[in-house]
């Protein structure tokens, strides 16, 4: 009866994934994948305890006993100025969901797996119809979802492995203003790929945990149509792209019985996503690459929890995030820099049932005196005010 219970629940929360995973996702490398690690400032790597360690160090699935389930929501809403040869513009104001579901199920003291569904990339950026910089871009869209099978083997009491395949499917849209025609040039592609991740825990001491987590490239290559509405008849199109993979390490620390830290290092390869390129059927289209010359980047957060009694927890955290966007190739579809993230978050436990809250707000610091050209005319632009704010709900519970 309870084998056949999870089943019903992870039944559920897998539809109420896929129907979530229709809206954007804000941002690019997204790392909301838990509320639980979210309030800490995502610092999970080293002192997870919910089924969504999955997504950030699987190795943790082997402090998981039982059979468990998570699943939960992050709201997301980002906004910039954009100001072109002087002239002040605002992205649109929207707000995208991403949403995560994970079990894990323990077969015996040393074997684990579990399976998650998360947002690993993602991107929103709409500007209004007629705005000074249609013919740069008007709306860009990636969305994605990942599905991670994963297994944990638990070595001995100190060291732990995991491991796992990621099946993404993602789609993106891009339409602008053609240069010539004043006429919107519209692309929409969608495809399925391969990547894999492993973990690795080890536990020093009760105290202290060092986690490792590695994520793979992704080659992605979506099929789709292109249109230069009302001028030219519809075309088959194909975009292809290499996302980065990921190196993430924690440290986590308990400090006392109630008050814990983490603090972790995440290096992506953003070099891997040197370009993107457009091949369309019809001459009547030219082929075209758009060239992003990405850097490497590192990510440092730092998180702490509380647990105020044995069923309430208090969590903060603060993330420093590094773009991997040069000067020379900044681009309207992520008008960003370094980005600074501070996070609140609660947790209580009812029982066998687990609520977790976290909020976060990001700003973005400003990226002045950019020149980008439409294929005519050559514009300066400046990125300001940019911000992002955020809020969240994940549930547990434990059969």
């Amino acid at each position: 009866m309870k084998r056949a219970s999870v089943y019903f629940v992870m039944s559920l929360l897998v539809c109420l994934f896929a129907v979530a995973a229709t809206a954007q996702a804000g941002g690019f490398g997204l790392f909301e994948w838990g509320n639980a690690a979210l309030g800490q400032g995502t610092a999970y790597y080293a002192t997870g305890d919910d089924p969504s360690v999955i997504a950030y160090n699987p190795a943790q699935m082997t402090r998981l006993e039982g059979i468990q389930v998570y699943a939960g929501v992050t709201a997301i809403s980002p906004n910039s100025d954009v100001n072109i040869n002087g002239t002040k513009n605002s992205t649109s104001q929207q707000v995208f969901a991403v949403p995560h579901a994970y079990a894990t199920y323990q077969v015996n003291d040393k074997l684990f797996i579990g399976a998650g569904e998360f947002t690993r990339f993602g991107l929103g950026t709409k500007y209004e119809d007629g705005w000074t910089g249609a013919t740069l871009l008007r709306e860009a869209k990636l969305e994605s979802f990942s599905f991670n099978p994963t297994i944990a083997y638990k070595v001995n009491d100190s060291l732990s492995i995991a491991g796992g395949l990621e099946i993404i499917k993602g789609s993106f849209y891009v339409t602008k203003q053609h240069f010539a025609t004043g006429r919107p040039f519209n692309v929409e592609v969608e495809g399925t790929s391969l990547s894999g991740n492993v973990g690795l825990l080890y536990d020093f001491t009760d105290d202290f945990s060092v986690g490792f987590s590695y994520r793979a490239p992704v080659s992605f290559t979506g099929h789709g149509d292109a249109e230069l509405d009302g001028l030219l008849p519809q075309t088959n199109a194909t975009v292809e792209a290499t996302f980065p993979d990921q190196y993430s390490l924690g440290l986590g620390y308990q400090l006392t019985e109630d008050l814990s830290f983490e603090f972790d290092v995440i290096f992506t390869r953003w070099e891997l996503f040197n370009d993107m390129s457009f091949d369309f059927e019809s001459a009547l289209y030219p082929d075209n690459v758009e060239t992003f010359n990405y850097k490497n980047t590192w990510r440092f957060q730092l998180g702490t929890e509380y647990m105020a009694t044995d069923n309430w927890a208090l969590r903060a955290g603060y993330v420093f995030d590094q773009t991997p966007t040069r000067h020379a190739y900044a681009s309207l579809m992520l008008p960003a820099n370094d980005r600074h993230m501070f996070t609140l978050g609660t947790g209580y436990t009812f029982g066998d049932l687990t609520a977790d809250l976290a909020g976060m707000y990001i700003f973005t610091e400003e990226r002045e005196a950019l020149t980008m050209f439409d294929g005519a005319t050559r514009s300066s632009v400046d990125f300001k005010q940019g911000q992002t704010w955020g809020l969240g709900l994940s549930l547990g519970y434990k059969f």
